[in-house]
């Protein structure tokens, strides 16, 4: 019964947390904030698997993860 209009995205606040893409073509990545930008609502991710790879990304496209990391 949960409507969209009831949720607030949660970004972690700090820079090297840790975060999952959900929406777009890189759904289910996971990666670590570089950069936060809140007067645009948007952070800089550099995905786990692809060092190279930095997405500019708006907060509701991103949510806190707290799974596994591949060091483990």
């Amino acid at each position: 019964g949960l409507q969209e209009s009831m949720l607030e995205t949660v970004i972690p606040r700090g820079e090297g947390d840790r975060v999952m893409v959900v929406l777009g073509p890189h759904a289910g990545k996971v990666g670590r904030i570089l950069e936060r930008e809140p007067e645009r609502s948007r952070v800089l991710v550099q995905l786990q698997r692809e060092a190279g790879r930095v997405l500019q990304l708006d907060y509701d496209a991103v949510c806190h993860y707290v799974g596994r990391h591949e060091d483990d």
